[in-house]
């Protein structure tokens, strides 16, 4: 193995570790929003029967709030492991050295794209900052915060992909979807 292999797959390896972190923390802000979501909207139709007032008033801002980290976390889990749409009609054609040259380029786009897309919903935050909810007074930013987070973790997922497609081949793209493979030993 050359110095540049090896640094390369030991790269790769820190890169797939923070993916994994990365994945984690999403799946912990899915649960998390959407089980505080799912409770504020059970109490407020609790409180709309048992104090026969309509409900708690603010309660419609939580969901405004949270549900863009709600997807924002989903959007990146399915970006780290190969759930979101694609067509792969062209690198199903193509012989596994082209194929490799196409999936690294098309994730070196989407890490454009999406860093891009990230960059520019910080901007949009920024001047959103000063919008307030009606009730709880909370900042317009919030959403944008959560786009951001989704463009980055996305661009973040297509890096990882990337090295290991460029590092050991386009079948270890996604390695969720990859076919088990059998005993060598």
């Amino acid at each position: 193995m050359t110095p540049a292999s090896v640094l390369a797959r030991g790269l790769l390896a820190v890169v797939e570790g923070a993916d994994r972190a990365a994945g984690l923390l999403c799946r912990i802000v899915v649960v998390a929003t959407g089980a505080v979501m799912l409770a504020v909207l059970a109490a407020n139709i609790v409180a709309r029967y048992a104090l026969g007032q309509g409900g708690f008033r603010w309660v419609q801002e939580i969901p405004e709030q949270l549900f863009p980290w709600f997807i924002a976390g989903g959007v990146a889990i399915a970006a780290r492991e190969g759930a979101h749409i694609s067509v792969d009609l062209l690198p199903r054609a193509l012989a596994e050295r082209l194929r490799r040259i196409l999936l690294v380029w098309v994730h070196g786009l989407i890490v454009l794209a999406y860093a891009w897309l990230g960059v520019l919903a910080l901007e949009v935050a920024e001047i959103a900052a000063f919008q307030r909810s009606t009730i709880l007074r909370l900042s317009g930013s919030y959403g944008y915060w959560a786009l951001a987070a989704a463009a980055f973790l996305t661009a973040f997922a297509s890096v990882t992909v990337a090295l290991r497609v460029a590092l050991h081949g386009s079948e270890h793209a996604f390695p969720s979807l990859s076919p088990p493979r059998g005993n060598t030993s």
